[in-house]
């Protein structure tokens, strides 16, 4: 990216060049002033709500044209002030300190003081801003507004409206970033309220980041309400579990046990957003169901047991079995447990048959994706995507598959200006619930089950008959041209059950030099997958974006289950195995026949992850000994 034009301003007397155009209030961090603020956020727009608390005002003078300085008449507001050439800001003068002040004081008029029972307090904005900048005392002597406390506006926030300020910012990040909307400003005047349309529930995917970003605690969560003060907490940085994007969180603990989960800054992950899966999913932390000891199966029941009586009972069946067993899971567990699981499995017993792939398919680890672009899963970062032009989400419900890449490729559409495609099969019943990509997608097509291959040639079609691909493209489809001239536009739009004119927006909008595509579980799970993905494959290289072909995992670790090796044809770092195992499903089909007299399942709930719960519950039943190392007896666990 071209480096951004610079111009020369003062603040607080300080000379500093910075790019022209940055809000002074950014302008000021460079040199070390603090100017306070409510309402503004650097990821949130300025419309809707922008600049209207007036706590961060602030002198200007500004070079007019015949390059004369002259004081603006009135205070600015700093979070809306761009920075032009010659500007001079003042943020600590007499005037200023008054503003404040008085912004302040407005504010408390009808603020409860209820500071020592609020869950903000030790670490509010407006308690701090209070203490640096307010008054000491209130000319207010009247009864305060009283509203009720602790409304509910879903299970996870409640809303104390005595305590709004209005500052907007969680009106502005269901605009701006979740793009649900659901939070609005209602009413006008002294009765303004903040609240979803016709008080409905708050059922945003997202809905946690709002209790974050919320100054004066006035939105907090409902699980952590009166559990504990900031000050009685200790923080651990860690990593979010629930999905595969790997999110930057921190666990606040008091007396070891998990008292909230809250975003940590990665810029190039999740920059400071979480999704309620794992803003409030991380309750098994410290669930009372979590064992506490092995349990061991005896006379038909599992009963509590010693550490020495349940590794003596598996040594004595892994003798008898020898390599004849299997090892099922792991996509959840660290990497450092995989390499020491599957070493234990080669090398002491014997075995390689290892996997924690769930299906229903499961192709050679080194053909495919891996052989034709040296990658199995993302082949751009997730921060990447917002220099895309164009962005293909095709077969995924994104918001719920991979919902941090959701916002990722929302913000690229919404503050870069990307296009965005979105290709999924039409459902066997309509959703209960709105697709996310739809609502900002420039193309939007469901098209009929089972003709995503015929679909992809259409697209193909178009671009070459439009001359939309680069010269070379021609040659380079030549392979292709059979199957390809049975699927003209026409064609391909009455088979798909969508209109050739949609198809045509599609192929303009992703002949782009900077494509990014994202594969969802309806292509990984699609019984031609194979097919699927080489033709998304051809449609990276053919629009001259070989790296553009990203096929994100579902679960935390699978990536580092791949890497270390937990599959049957590969060593860790992908090194062929010259003596190939069992993949999951074969390993259950042998247990299931008797051939496997011992499985051994780590991390995974079989009946509720893998693609044919009842081939999984009668291997489980016929297997004469499973071990399950399980967080808890899930229903999995129960049949071990």
């Amino acid at each position: 990216m071209p480096e951004p034009d610079l111009v020369n301003i003062k603040i607080d007397g300080i000379a500093v060049r910075v790019p022209k155009g940055e809000k002074v209030i950014e302008s000021a961090k460079r040199v070390g002033v603090d100017i306070p603020f409510f309402c503004y956020h650097p990821r949130l727009s300025m419309e809707d709500g922008g600049a209207n608390c007036r706590m961060c005002l602030v002198e200007v003078a500004a070079a007019g044209p015949d390059g004369s300085v002259r004081k603006m008449p009135k205070p600015q507001t700093a979070c809306s002030l761009p920075a032009t050439e010659g500007m001079e800001i003042i943020t600590n003068s007499e005037s200023v300190r008054a503003d404040r002040r008085g912004v302040l004081e407005f504010l408390l008029i009808n603020h409860p003081l209820d500071c020592p029972i609020c869950d903000r307090g030790g670490e509010c904005p407006l308690q701090n801003n209070t203490l640096h900048y307010g008054p000491d005392t209130t000319r207010y002597v009247e009864e305060k507004r009283h509203f009720p406390k602790a409304y509910p506006l879903s299970d996870f926030v409640v809303f104390d409206r005595e305590r709004c300020i209005h500052c907007a910012r969680c009106t502005r990040f269901t605009t701006d970033i979740s793009g649900d909307a659901q939070l609005g400003f209602l009413k006008r005047g002294a009765d303004m309220e903040v609240g979803t349309f016709q008080h409905t529930a708050f059922t945003s995917r997202f809905s946690g980041n709002v209790i974050e970003l919320c100054p004066v605690g006035a939105l907090l969560s409902r699980p952590y309400r009166f559990k504990a003060r900031p000050w009685d907490l200790l923080t651990q940085r860690s990593l979010c579990t629930r999905c595969s994007n790997g999110c930057c969180i921190k666990l606040d603990y008091r007396l070891d046990k998990l008292q909230r989960v809250n975003a940590r800054l990665n810029e190039e992950v999740n920059e400071e957003w979480t999704c309620d899966r794992g803003k409030f999913g991380m309750d098994y932390v410290s669930s009372d169901r979590r064992l506490r000891q092995p349990m061991v199966r005896r006379g038909g029941d599992l009963e509590p047991a010693t550490w020495e009586e349940a590794n003596d009972l598996i040594i004595a069946r892994l003798q008898e079995a020898g390599p004849r067993i299997g090892g099922i899971g792991g996509a959840s567990t660290a990497n450092e447990d995989l390499y020491v699981w599957q070493k234990f499995f080669r090398e002491m017993l014997g075995s390689h048959n290892l996997d924690h792939r769930m299906g229903p398919h499961f192709p050679p680890t080194r053909e495919g994706l891996f052989a034709r672009f040296g990658h199995h899963t993302m082949a751009s970062s997730i921060a990447g995507l917002e220099g895309m032009k164009t962005i293909l989400v095709f077969g995924s419900n994104l918001v719920d598959e991979q919902p941090i890449l959701f916002l990722r490729v929302r913000k690229a559409w919404r503050f870069r200006g990307a296009s965005v495609v979105e290709v999924i099969p039409q459902p066997a019943a309509p959703l209960d619930y709105p697709n996310h990509v739809s609502e900002f997608a420039s193309v939007s097509l469901r098209i009929r089950p089972g003709t995503e291959v015929a679909f992809l040639y259409g697209l193909l079609n178009v671009m070459l008959a439009e001359k939309l691909l680069p010269e070379s493209a021609a040659a380079r489809s030549a392979p292709l041209a059979q199957e390809r001239s049975r699927w003209s536009p026409e064609r391909t739009a009455a088979e798909c059950g969508i209109g050739a004119d949609a198809l045509a927006r599609a192929a303009r909008l992703l002949a782009t030099d900077r494509l990014a595509i994202l594969a969802g579980r309806s292509v990984t799970q699609h019984p031609e997958a194979r097919a699927v993905l080489d033709m998304l494959g051809n449609l990276a290289v053919l629009t001259g974006n070989p790296d553009a072909l990203s096929v994100p995992v579902t679960e935390c670790n699978e990536q580092g289950a791949m890497d270390m090796g937990i599959l049957p044809d590969s060593l860790p770092g992908y090194v062929p195995d010259p003596t190939p195992g069992l993949n999951t499903e074969q390993m259950l089909r042998a247990a299931a026949a008797g051939e496997l007299p011992l499985l051994w399942l780590v991390g995974v709930d079989l009946l509720g992850s893998f693609h044919d719960p009842d081939l999984a519950r009668h291997a489980l039943e016929a297997c004469p000994f499973v071990v399950a190392n399980a967080l808890e007896l899930d229903e999995t666990a129960r049949l071990a």
